[in-house]
């Protein structure tokens, strides 16, 4: 839906709830979970395993993507089970890692230009 076709209280609640989800992925540890998520539902423990952090971290992390709405978790028995409650989330957060990996690399360029005038 476009914009321009929403009302402005609509329009409003959108841009709340949207920065709702940027805090709640604003932490390294909570973008890979969620890169980590992106294809399958992952086992708690396999998450701990990948991301080398503890079960404690993993669940403090987890609590807050939970909160916000951007994961899903179940319970297999013993097992724990998170996935992404949406696969558009992933979907933004690769366009956001595509754009700030072009900005990088243009920064690369441009110190390593600057570096080649310094030393002429």
């Amino acid at each position: 839906m476009k914009p321009s076709t929403i009302n402005k209280s609509t329009q409003e609640k959108i841009f709340q709830m949207q920065c709702e989800i940027c805090k709640a992925l604003a932490h390294p540890v909570r973008m890979a979970i969620v890169d980590c998520l992106k294809d399958k539902e992952t086992a708690a423990a396999a998450l701990i395993e990948g991301l080398e952090i503890s079960k404690v971290n993993l669940s403090k992390h987890v609590a807050l993507l939970m909160h916000a709405g951007i994961v899903e978790s179940r319970r297999d028995g013993r097992q724990l089970f998170y996935r992404l409650t949406d696969p558009e989330i992933q979907q933004a957060c690769a366009i956001m890692s595509a754009v700030l990996y072009r900005r990088l690399k243009r920064g690369e360029k441009l110190a390593s230009a600057i570096n080649s005038n310094r030393a002429l």
